[in-house]
């Protein structure tokens, strides 16, 4: 008789996967999606998504791939064309030029971060995190057996660092810098002399920066300082990752890029080799519309719509007893502060002590979606997404403002 499986032994996981954490909007939106099939009237801030279509000449894009059997594998990192298109983009941001051997075409912004991180933090390095941060960037480092080191920063200091914090956690193990600007959560914004400064700090040794510019077309107030065009001579140790998923609202179609030396993005496509390989061929070929077509007019309806949301949704909070909000310069994000909550008794419920109860209240009560602080590294604000319509951000609001109302 032959023997049986032992279905009862305990799984056995790997330390860097337990280790890590869920990602926190990724959950949000899947309990949202349970209730609302229970048939529950929930209104969610919670998602990062534009909830405006992919623009129609890049949609035909994605048709013609389909049409002309476009649909085969295509070279590990993307095809030759989609390179030599955000070459062009790149040279055109930053003034610097790039060869296909410096550009990785990836699944989406998360997969270029996730790369880099796999290919060039080693166990036991640093990697400098400010706080608030986007959740997975800790938990990639993590994967990564490196170590996050998580600069926190005050809404007071408009949640950006500075160069004197930044040089207080350097160490010999310092391997990288996470720069992002717009930022999420925040949707903050880095000055060209900020990142001048930070620069003279990264002068001083010898980190790596990866700089984050998924938002850098969602921009309202000031002008954007681009990382590389700031500090261009920093272009031999810095990753750049963008992609299309925000400022064409291209989110499910899954196409990013990192771009930057040759030898580290070499290994990243190594990496890449061996687990995705590449982006979906009739994706690539919907993206070479996007960075070969001039989209500016879709692109600036987009974010008149965002700013008009963002004014609207800033004023509203600020007229919560206790809540108070910054007016971000970019992305589509307000992160308030709810300190002013804390230990108040509110009308169905309470008292509480985090923003996660606060959450999970809203939800619970008034069925409203945010995500809170502590998933951002973040205690005492919450992310709150308008990337969506207005009617649904107004209702939203009006729900927290008579869930929040402090009885005692």
């Amino acid at each position: 008789m032959s023997a049986q499986p032992n279905v009862s032994a305990k799984p056995r996981i790997t330390r860097r996967v337990m280790a890590a954490q869920p990602s926190a909007s990724m959950a949000l939106e899947a309990r949202i999606g349970e209730m609302r099939a229970a048939g529950e009237p929930v209104i969610s801030f919670g998602a990062g998504e534009p909830d405006f279509p992919t623009p129609d000449a890049i949609k035909l894009n994605g048709h013609e791939a389909i049409d002309t059997n476009l649909t085969k594998y295509t070279p590990a990192g993307g095809t030759v064309a989609l390179h030599k298109a955000i070459a062009a983009r790149m040279k055109a941001d930053t003034g610097l030029d790039y060869k296909n051997s410096q550009i990785t075409i990836t699944n989406g912004g998360k997969e270029a971060i996730y790369l880099a991180m796999q290919a060039l933090v080693e166990a036991g390095d640093e990697v400098i995190i400010p706080a608030p941060y986007w959740v997975s960037y800790p938990e990639m480092v993590r994967l990564a057996d490196g170590v996050p080191v998580i600069i926190p920063t005050t809404v007071k200091e408009n949640f950006k660092v500075t160069p004197e914090v930044l040089r207080a956690h350097t160490t010999p193990k310092t391997r990288m810098f996470v720069l992002v600007s717009p930022s999420n959560p925040t949707g903050e914004m880095y000055t060209k002399n900020e990142l001048e400064a930070i620069a003279e700090w990264l002068r001083g040794n010898d980190a790596l920066i990866l700089t984050d510019e998924l938002y850098d077309r969602i921009v309202y107030d000031g002008e954007y300082a681009r990382w590389l065009v700031v500090a261009p001579d920093l272009a031999d140790r810095t990753i750049v990752v963008n992609g299309l998923s925000k400022s064409v609202a291209m989110t499910g179609w899954r196409i990013g890029f990192a771009a930057g030396p040759e030898a580290y993005i070499k290994a990243m496509v190594k990496v890449q080799g061996h687990s995705t390989t590449h982006p979906s061929s009739i994706s690539q070929h919907a993206a070479l519309k996007a960075y070969t077509t001039n989209l500016d007019a879709e692109i600036a309806k987009m974010v008149a719509a965002f700013r008009e949301r963002r004014d609207w949704i800033v004023d509203a909070l600020c007229e919560i007893p206790g809540v108070t909000c910054l007016t971000p310069p970019g992305a589509f994000y307000v992160f308030p502060d709810l300190t002013g909550l804390y230990g108040k008794t509110l009308k169905y419920g309470g008292p509480f002590n985090s923003t996660a109860e606060i959450a999970g209240y809203l939800l619970d009560k008034v069925k409203v979606g945010i995500i809170h602080g502590e998933a951002f590294g973040a205690p005492g604000c919450a992310r709150m997404s308008y990337a969506l319509g207005m009617d649904k951000i107004q209702e939203g609001l009006k729900r927290m403002y008579d869930a929040l109302t402090i009885v005692a």
